[in-house]
């Protein structure tokens, strides 16, 4: 992703793609609605410059803002991306595993399966530039919050990292962030289910006006292939091959942070796993010390983490 699309940037990366890089505006207060994704990778599919082209508001069938907000939508979950060649577009490999790439169909090109969801889910959390969704999920552990609450966080942490951001720009972005998971009611009472991530019920609003609740436990429409694989990208990315159930369940990017577990949800995926000797995860309680183990070496594990998602959708077809 360019620098010109991200607020603020650290001048240093570190070769991970979740180094420190910020991202709170872009959206232009536009939650990511149904069918605009896949208007985006079909835009850029046929045309890299997309959406530098001047009938793009014609090809998508939307205002010239939600061109933007639209795009802003495709980079964070993490299906485009710029090219080295100057005002062009490319799918990443996620884009063209769930789209396909013209010639070949993908495993969910109109994101049918909730899973897809939840994969794009986890990308802009895990892996996007740090935004409202990465620093929710990763950092905030309070089961309740309200808005004001919520960017008061937001605004220490940055503080705490040397980082600013004006006031009106990080309110934007957490009414987007709440909208987009826990939708928006109109003073007549009617609710809007414009976002699809609606589906995964991550966020609810309480009886309490203004108070929203993080739905921490068991997710009925989350496959345990997907808990699968963020398991095995939280391996990947610490290095190590057996990790204490705590960790999983509190560390930022973890399984347990990013889609919102309890033990007993983490638990019982683990161990459904388990009964596939393919995804070579096991759980151990011993000594009081629960673990997840990965049966395999460090080369098996960059092979597993596409393999879990290959073998999920092909069970699906």
């Amino acid at each position: 992703m360019s620098k010109k699309n991200t607020t603020t940037e650290s001048a240093r990366k570190n070769g991970s793609p979740t180094c420190a890089r910020y991202r709170f505006s872009g959206h232009q207060t536009f939650v990511s609605r149904n069918g605009w994704l896949e208007k985006g990778v079909n835009l850029i599919l046929n045309n890299p410059h997309g959406f530098l082209g001047s009938d793009a508001v014609v090809q998508l069938g939307v205002g010239k803002n939600m061109v933007e907000s639209i795009k802003y939508w495709c980079q964070q979950t993490g299906l485009i991306e710029d090219t080295d060649v100057a005002g062009t577009m490319c799918l990443t490999d996620l884009g063209r595993f769930l789209f396909g790439d013209g010639k070949k169909t993908g495993v969910d090109p109109y994101l049918e399966d909730d899973a897809s969801l939840w994969l794009l889910h986890y990308k802009m959390v895990v892996d996007a530039p740090e935004s409202t969704w990465s620093i929710v999920f990763n950092h905030y552990n309070k089961p309740e919050f309200r808005k004001d609450e919520m960017t008061s966080f937001i605004v220490r942490r940055l503080s705490d990292k040397g980082q600013s951001i004006s006031d009106k720009t990080l309110e934007r972005d957490v009414d987007c962030f709440i909208r987009t998971y826990a939708g928006t009611r109109s003073a007549g009472g009617e609710e809007s289910f414009d976002s699809p991530f609606l589906a995964l019920r991550l966020i609810q609003a309480t009886s309490d006006t203004g108070l929203y609740r993080l739905n921490i436990g068991r997710k009925h429409n989350l496959p345990d292939a997907l808990i699968g694989y963020a398991i095995l990208r939280y391996m990947e990315s610490i290095g190590e091959l057996n990790v204490s159930l705590v960790r999983l369940l509190f560390d930022p990017k973890s399984p347990g942070q990013v889609f919102k577990l309890n033990q007993g949800a983490l638990v019982d995926a683990v161990l459904s796993l388990g009964d596939d000797r393919r995804s070579r995860l096991t759980y151990s309680d011993t000594a009081g010390l629960a673990t997840v183990q990965y049966g395999g070496d460090r080369l098996t594990l960059a092979k597993d983490v596409k393999g879990i998602l290959n073998r999920y959708y092909e069970r699906r077809a």
